[in-house]
């Protein structure tokens, strides 16, 4: 069961960083800066960049990571499914 957990918390996270990642342009209308990155007013640049290689990155992340967590959730019903096995033997 602690793979499950793990699932729904890295889903939880995940969906946070992605929502925080594609949406901050509406951080940056919130609290307004001046400056210039690549030539481009920071404004405008940053929030395309996270929203462009931001949601790129964490995409990445969670297939790899969510890979993980679903090989950790095949053994653990292995696990389990030995274990009522034997026990059904035994109780036969």
């Amino acid at each position: 069961m602690g793979a499950y957990k793990k699932e729904v918390w890295f889903t939880i996270i995940m969906s946070l960083l992605f929502l925080v990642s594609g949406h901050m342009g509406v951080i940056f209308s919130i609290f307004p800066v001046e400056g210039t990155l690549f030539g481009f007013p920071i404004i405008y640049i940053v929030p395309i960049l996270f929203g462009w290689f931001g949601v790129l990155f964490l995409t990445v992340i969670a297939g790899k990571i969510g890979n993980h967590i679903d090989d950790a959730i095949e053994k653990e019903n292995q696990l389990e499914q030995a274990s009522d096995n034997k026990s059904e033997k035994g109780v036969s």
